[in-house]
């Protein structure tokens, strides 16, 4: 029994002082340079894989969309289809600095980043926006250039020629001629009279606005004038053919013959 006692307080004391040493041993310069590693070595990993991982994955995902104002449909998508992205054009617009057909504007803008697959939106141009060139032969220069500004389009600087037979300032031609369609805003030049003959009948123009297009066409008939474009527009606060605008207006002196053009309401 003492020796039993005896070797459980040896093993007691070697116990102590192993417990001791790796104390000491904890306490050196390179177990804890070694733990400083380690716990950046961890830190690292969870950085990466939380952080970076994620960056990296996301940024082979997503493309920068280009600039595609001025180029055509097929030129817009050959150039999205190499980034991974495609096209959808959502209308057009009329546009006198684009030519028909190419791009106007572009959803999202150029250098915006997109998922990759993602389909672009585009507007393409209809080109300069059409008039046609109206009825102008028979009326006065100024009463030409009302009836050019009332479509958009603007008169030229007349040419002058003599006629004795016509009225002076009377338009006798124009160029191009009436009924083309033209790009909205271009110049008409006209073929303009500089003579009068005094033996030519003159026609004061009456009111036509607010009477019905039935009772004005029979007016014009008996001032020996003659009925030329109508235009309908809806109103439906008005009764049908109820005339809202003439050409010429109210008060004009033109010769006999000469065209009127009317603006008269419709309904839906």
């Amino acid at each position: 029994m003492d020796f039993g006692f005896g070797k459980i307080i040896f093993m007691e004391m070697v116990w102590n002082k192993i417990k001791a040493g790796l104390v000491q041993l904890i306490k050196t310069k390179w177990v804890k340079r070694v733990g400083i590693f380690v716990l950046a070595v961890l830190f690292l990993a969870i950085v990466f894989d939380q952080v970076l991982m994620p960056f990296f994955v996301r940024l082979g995902q997503e493309s920068v969309v280009p600039n595609l104002t001025g180029l055509t449909q097929e030129e817009a998508e050959t150039i999205l289809k190499d980034k991974g992205l495609g096209l959808r054009v959502i209308g057009e617009e009329y546009d006198l600095k684009r030519p028909a057909g190419t791009i106007i504007y572009q959803m999202p803008d150029s250098a915006s980043k997109v998922k990759r697959g993602r389909k672009i939106k585009v507007v393409l141009s209809k080109g300069g926006e059409k008039a046609t060139v109206p009825q102008l032969k028979g009326m006065t220069y100024r009463q030409a250039e009302l009836a050019l500004a009332n479509r958009g389009l603007k008169i030229g600087n007349p040419v002058y020629v003599s006629v004795d037979s016509l009225l002076r300032d009377e338009v006798i031609a124009s160029f191009p001629s009436a009924g083309t369609v033209v790009p909205l805003g271009m110049e008409i030049r006209v073929l303009v009279n500089q003579e009068q003959t005094d033996a030519l009948e003159i026609v004061k123009v009456p009111k036509f606005k607010g009477d019905n297009i039935r009772e004005v066409s029979s007016k014009i008939e008996k001032l020996g004038l003659k009925l030329g474009k109508i235009e309908y527009k809806v109103k439906n606060k008005l009764l049908p053919g109820t005339v809202l605008k003439q050409i010429p207006k109210e008060g004009a002196e033109v010769r006999k013959g000469s065209i009127v053009e009317l603006e008269v309401s419709t309904t839906d």
